[in-house]
């Protein structure tokens, strides 16, 4: 039995209680977020899953109200939300953060999930500019192996009758993937994903997934998506961590040059996939990634990553090729090499080694900016879906 009435005398506000175990909020550190989106009124916050007695283990609460202005588009997000709930419960390994449960109570819908304890890979990118160092080509391919390890489990995932899931991730980004305290990897929030989950939510307009910063050129022109997309997206992770660098950068090339390369079949998707954008109310960027998506080059991809140690570059050259069968097969392959250029290092490199290149990331930046080092505090999901966010594919989830 489930009640949202503080059952006993606790510190701070219980959001609600379910059996023997109640979920209070963190007072002493306030992450609670209202989204841009909240017109439906979903939230997230930091919380305390307790016992009468004592605290366990620290979870974030997403919740949505039973009522609002548009019970339609409520309803929709309600579903949607209950069918990652459910898609979670497949999702079952060591490098993806996982779903505890969804709980209803008194017609608030209650999603909560493991709080991941470390700091993300966007975080450690940040430390190590200000650190003025880049962190080494062995983080770089183990984090990449770690996160191929855990997309392609994702990817073959089946369900209990043994059909494949179809999952695709399609937020595969730096505030995605955390460096837990023993140096483990972690891959984050799967509440974007398509998959061909039985009973799925209907979807209603197309449009890129996730941070368009980091989206496949096929996502964010509005073509189908496949689990080569999050390999791209993971290739642009990796150059970014490993050089600062971004494929879909404009900073040294003129719009005006950019439009002039294109085709007239290619400037009307462009287009296409612009309007589609302003109608998803998508960040002002996203125009600029759309077309840069559309007209980046062999040459941009081998000028990006020549700098690079020969078993990282060839890599990510394969990752962030524009069409899908110019890339890895599969995560396994992609893993595969990827710990194939960790080995030809020479030198044993696992989660001890990762985690001494993050102190001393954290540490030097520290020094030189006078930032407060690790924290865990930093990375809440992304908002809860609004009805903007379920989009038409057909054959999955959106």
């Amino acid at each position: 039995m489930a009640t949202s009435r503080q059952p006993w005398s606790v510190p701070g506000v219980i959001l609600f209680a379910h059996g023997d175990l109640s979920y209070e909020v963190d007072l002493s550190r306030p992450l609670v977020e209202e989204w841009a989106q909240s017109r439906l009124g979903e939230k997230t916050v930091l919380a305390w899953e307790r016992t009468k007695e004592k605290r366990l283990r620290q979870v974030i609460v997403r919740s949505l109200p039973p009522m609002s202005r548009d019970p339609e588009a409520l309803a929709r997000v309600r579903a949607r939300l209950s069918e990652e709930a459910r898609l979670a419960t497949y999702l079952q390994h060591p490098r993806i953060a996982r779903i505890i449960g969804r709980y209803e109570v008194q017609g608030v819908l209650y999603v909560v999930s493991e709080h991941v304890e470390g700091t993300s890979i966007n975080t450690l990118i940040s430390y190590s500019q200000m650190r003025e160092a880049f962190l080494s080509p062995a983080f770089c391919l183990y984090v990449g192996a770690e996160v191929a390890s855990a997309l392609h489990y994702a990817h073959t995932c089946k369900d209990t009758r043994g059909a494949p899931l179809g999952i695709v991730h399609r937020d595969v980004n730096p505030a995605r993937i955390y460096m837990g305290p023993a140096g483990e990897v972690i891959l984050t929030d799967f509440a974007r994903a398509r998959s061909l989950l039985p009973g799925r939510v209907a979807t209603t307009l197309p449009r890129p997934q996730g941070d368009v910063f980091y989206c496949s050129p096929e996502a964010l022109l509005c073509e189908e998506t496949d689990p080569r997309s999050d390999l791209f997206s993971l290739g642009l992770v990796l150059l970014e961590l490993a050089t600062w660098r971004h494929l879909y950068s404009t900073a040294n090339v003129r719009p005006d040059d950019l439009e002039e390369a294109l085709t007239q079949n290619v400037k009307e998707q462009v287009l296409g996939a612009a309007i589609t954008a302003m109608e998803a109310d998508l960040p002002e960027h996203t125009d600029d990634c759309i077309l840069r998506a559309a007209t980046f080059t062999p040459q941009d991809v081998d000028e990006l990553t020549e700098p690079l140690a020969h078993s990282l570059r060839s890599i990510i050259r394969r990752l962030i090729q524009r069409k899908p069968e110019d890339r890895y097969a599969s995560a396994a392959a992609l893993e595969a090499d990827l710990r194939e250029g960790l080995a030809s290092l020479g030198v044993p490199y696992g989660a001890t080694g990762a985690l001494e290149e993050v102190v001393n990331a954290l540490t030097g930046a520290s020094m030189n900016q006078r930032v407060i080092g690790p924290t865990s505090e930093e990375g809440l999901p992304p908002a809860m879906l609004a009805e903007e966010d379920i989009t038409t594919e057909r054959g999955g989830t959106d």
